[in-house]
């Protein structure tokens, strides 16, 4: 039941779940608004599903759409989902976009973090120039002997 009674048709139609097994590889793509989880590995595409999570033996090279990534495994690729967490045990490499992102004590991130809708702008890069001018090719200082 949804807020006020009201029934969430979306949690309805999504009572399946997709389960790679560890020991299994499978390449190519899934699409479901269901849930998956992965404990094998997975090399491709997966779309629009509710809930994915990679276990701590799965493995997924690829790109995620999603509404919420839970990842114990190692992802490696581009993430777009609401919400991402990186639990202790989990590795991501890559590219993130996200609207929430968790990453627990000992997890690991290494890429790029995009928040969706992010009003935030970097100024770094108006002086980026100006600091490599400095550190660079700084100016040498010569004396005029006829002054």
């Amino acid at each position: 039941m949804g807020i006020f009674g009201k029934t969430n048709k979306r949690t309805q139609q999504n009572s399946g779940a997709t389960v790679i097994a560890a020991g299994t590889c499978i390449i190519g793509g899934i699409s479901t608004e269901g849930t998956v989880h992965i404990d094998g590995k997975f090399e491709g595409v997966i779309l629009e599903a509710d809930v994915i999570t990679i276990g701590q033996t799965g493995e997924v090279i690829g790109d995620i759409k999603a509404n919420n990534l839970i990842v114990s495994g190692l992802f490696d690729g581009k993430i777009d989902c609401n919400e991402v967490h990186v639990l202790s045990s989990g590795k991501v490499i890559g590219e993130i976009k996200y609207n929430e992102l968790v990453i627990e004590e000992d997890g690991k991130f290494e890429g790029q973090g995009i928040r969706k809708g992010s009003k935030l702008t970097s100024r770094y890069g108006e002086i980026e120039q100006k600091i490599n001018n400095i550190i660079i090719s700084p100016k040498p200082i010569t004396h005029d002997k006829n002054s």
